[in-house]
């Protein structure tokens, strides 16, 4: 990005950069730059997941909440669906014809799937998160208590039970809740499992499905962080992506505005003015005439021999701020040198000529005594032009600088107007009156008579 841009979107720059109009006791330090704060933690994350700095955690975990809110529904219906596949598959397997029981804890776990579908319709992201937590706890339970209870009704265990735990662990990697909840629900469930197993199963089959659980446990948080690695590095590439389009976005309007701004005196330039005096034309009409005046500093060129360029530059600063000041709602532009620009809706002739001398009085007002004519004050003339009509904006500023250069030829420090025009004979009258002398007639219609002798 180019010092220009930077400094005219106000992005923060390292001390000593600062372009050559910026105040020198503004001190900008790199580490406020947001991308630059991005890009360290970039770097930083492969090193683990650990907290963000510069504020950027708050922004992760308001964009985690956010994305939980829009997740939960879905991973609470995929959640239900599983549990629901568990328990059936239960029913089948297990307890084909007598009832015991251990069906009325598979049917509570069916019910409790087909609940979480009218659960996930909260659209509190809170209660969504506390009601899914509660609904996958519940589900838990009830499948330790199913792997528990051939212990008390004697039945013989089936492979089944023993390959629900392991896929209903499975449901809590990657669960949109906070990962304080999940790692208690993961603990919890885990642990309770192998209690469970000890319980109705042989010693060897009991440790072998023990370390199978906790090797599952130990999988889950392994990739329970990965994927919060994962999370963090996703959320710092999109908001890196998302700083670099704004940052190029402000350096284009920066252009576009260097483009369209004097860099001298920070009012609109000539290409600025000439797009607006088109967009003006266009609309003029005799009950809202547009106005064109152009202005120049009397004897600049006398003042920059005499004090150097740096007092003239001074000096249009000045002038420029005065003429913005006084112009009100018009626009002001500098047209080239110490030439400016006038262009606002005119209203009567009167109100006109007030508004225009208000400009002069502005410049008069600034007691610049003039360097290169002693006893004298900077003075501006003025040249006004008036288009009630759609015309080319080159016939109309050329009106207007004939007025300032009779304004400056009568003396200076006046107003002078140049009226529009006269209208050219209309072109098919022109073009019968050669037909006529081609004719050989070389007679004139009456009317045409009565011009000619006029």
């Amino acid at each position: 990005m180019s010092l220009a841009a930077a400094y005219l979107i106000g992005i923060p720059r390292m001390p000593g950069s600062q372009c050559p109009d910026a105040d020198p006791r503004v001190e900008f330090s790199l580490s406020d730059d947001p991308l630059q704060a991005v890009e360290r933690e970039l770097e930083r994350l492969p090193h683990g997941p650990t907290l963000f700095a510069d504020g950027l955690e708050g922004l992760y975990q308001a964009e985690r909440d956010a994305r939980r809110a829009e997740r939960l529904p879905s991973w609470l219906r995929l959640w239900s669906l599983g549990q629901a596949g568990i328990a059936l598959g239960l029913l089948t397997h297990i307890w084909p014809l007598v009832p015991s029981p251990a069906s009325t804890a598979v049917e509570l776990l069916l019910a409790l799937c087909v609940l979480a579908f009218p659960v996930s319709c909260l659209t509190r992201t809170k209660r969504l998160a506390v009601a899914s937590m509660a609904w996958a706890l519940i589900g838990l339970v009830l499948q330790v208590a199913l792997l528990a209870l051939p212990a008390w009704t004697g039945e013989p265990v089936s492979p089944a039970l023993l390959v629900a735990p392991p896929v209903a662990l499975a449901f809590l990697c990657g669960a949109p809740l906070p990962d304080a909840w999940s790692r208690m629900a993961a603990g919890a469930f885990t642990v309770g499992s192998i209690l469970a197993a000890l319980a109705v199963l042989p010693g060897a089959s009991a440790l072998t499905f023990g370390l199978g659980m906790a090797a599952l446990w130990g999988a889950q948080r392994r990739i329970g962080e990965r994927l919060g690695s994962l999370r963090r590095e996703g959320f710092l590439l999109r908001r890196q992506v998302r700083l670099q389009n704004e940052a190029a976005s402000a350096e284009r309007a920066a252009m576009e505005r260097l483009a369209k701004v004097d860099a001298l005196t920070g009012i609109p330039n000539r290409r600025a003015f000439d797009a607006q005096l088109i967009e003006h034309l266009v609309r003029a009409r005799p009950s809202r005439p547009v106005c064109v005046a152009l202005l120049d500093i009397d004897y600049f060129k006398a003042l920059n021999d005499a004090a150097g360029h740096l007092s003239g530059d001074e000096c249009l600063r000045r002038v420029a701020g005065a003429l913005r000041k006084a112009a009100g709602e018009a626009l002001v532009a500098r047209y080239g040198g110490e030439e400016f620009a006038v262009l606002f809706e005119a209203d009567e002739e009167p109100a006109l000529s007030d508004r225009l001398e208000r400009l002069r009085e502005a410049v008069l007002a600034l007691d610049i005594a003039h360097p290169g004519r002693r006893g004298e004050r900077l003075t501006i003339s003025l040249g006004a032009a008036m288009a009630t009509e759609a015309e080319n904006s080159r016939v109309v500023l050329d009106r207007a600088d004939t007025a300032l250069y009779r304004a400056k030829n009568e003396g200076r420090n006046r107003v002078a107007f140049e009226p529009k025009a006269a209208p050219v004979a209309d072109t098919a009258d022109l073009r019968r009156l050669l037909d006529l002398a081609r004719d050989g007639r070389g007679g004139v219609p009456a009317e045409d008579g009565e011009r000619a002798q006029a």
